[in-house]
């Protein structure tokens, strides 16, 4: 994912920008609650990298930052369980122009009740579908989608802010930084939910046609929740997500000849709403959702 490959297995190192990058997000807002043994399992870090991590402070004799494991992980192009969904954009976004992707995807909530609770057995799901709230008590529910691969390029004005925040640097954070958009501003790092508010922000400021987007980013055979801006193209609200195609090159998962951060990401982009908030409650309450997605493309009509 990172061109060529590293052998961190050899070298245990760490690049020098992913640490610069970590560098900015505060102490406080890590966990550090990663045991070793599980940072090397689940995040397929060997031992030299992970005593790297913890000789230049990104970790503790007892473990390991959920996020910070995650970023070394992606820009060192290790696959694992947590680093699987940047392929699966990147050969999504590789689907021929004039074509269309169709995705299904089921919506599976989960319980949100707390152990202990008198009702703890009984769940009540309604699920955020395009349409808006809807119950599921089949424990489920589906949305189909039609995304077209090719989407419009940006007019000027756009182009101009499209191309500034591509300068931006995608990095997986903590909640309480991550939804921060003048934490963007302050670093030059984001993650979609603080880059997203912080582009449709400064898009606003300029007088732009833009608007917030929540859904998911295709990666079957689950897809993740995710959020990125839109913005208004002689009618058509065309989705723009400079920040993962920015990632994406940088990972060498497209090729720089075909893309850059102008060009819109559409083709796996499942818009469910306008807002930041749960796509799940179950008896009022947020649930957590996982999203089984199954992808094609074929002509349109």
């Amino acid at each position: 994912m990172s061109g060529a490959p590293v052998d961190v297995a050899v070298t245990g190192a760490v690049p020098d920008d992913t640490l610069r990058a970590l560098r900015l997000v505060p102490d406080a807002a890590r966990g550090f609650d990663v045991p070793w043994d599980a940072a090397g399992r689940d995040y397929g870090l060997p031992p030299g990298v992970l005593a790297a991590m913890l000789a230049e402070g990104l970790g503790r004799p007892t473990g390991f930052d959920h996020f910070d494991l995650l970023n070394v992980s992606l820009d060192l192009g290790v696959r694992s369980l947590w680093t699987f969904g940047p392929a699966s954009w990147a050969k999504g976004l590789r689907a021929p122009a004039g074509t269309v992707v169709r995705a299904e995807i089921e919506y599976v909530p989960e319980c949100a009740h707390e152990p202990g609770d008198e009702d703890d057995a009984v769940c009540d799901f309604q699920v955020l579908l395009p349409t808006g709230w809807a119950p599921c008590p089949g424990g489920s529910a589906v949305a189909r989608f039609e995304l077209p691969a090719s989407w419009p390029r940006p007019e000027p004005r756009a182009a101009e802010l499209l191309e500034e925040f591509g300068r931006v640097r995608f990095v997986r954070l903590p909640m309480t930084v991550g939804m921060d958009p003048d934490f963007v501003g302050r670093t030059g790092v984001a993650d979609c939910t603080g880059g997203s508010l912080f582009l449709v922000r400064e898009g606003r400021r300029r007088g732009l046609p833009i608007r917030l987007a929540q859904g998911v980013i295709l990666s079957p055979p689950f897809s993740v929740l995710h959020y990125w801006a839109e913005i208004e193209n002689d009618g058509l609200w065309v989705p723009h997500d400079p920040l993962i195609v920015g990632a994406m090159l940088r990972w060498g998962l497209l090729d720089p000849a075909e893309w850059d951060v102008l060009r819109s990401t559409g083709a796996v982009l499942a818009r469910v709403s306008g807002e930041m908030g749960p796509v799940g409650l179950d008896a009022g309450r947020p649930a957590g959702v996982s999203f089984a997605t199954a992808v094609r493309t074929g002509p349109r009509g």
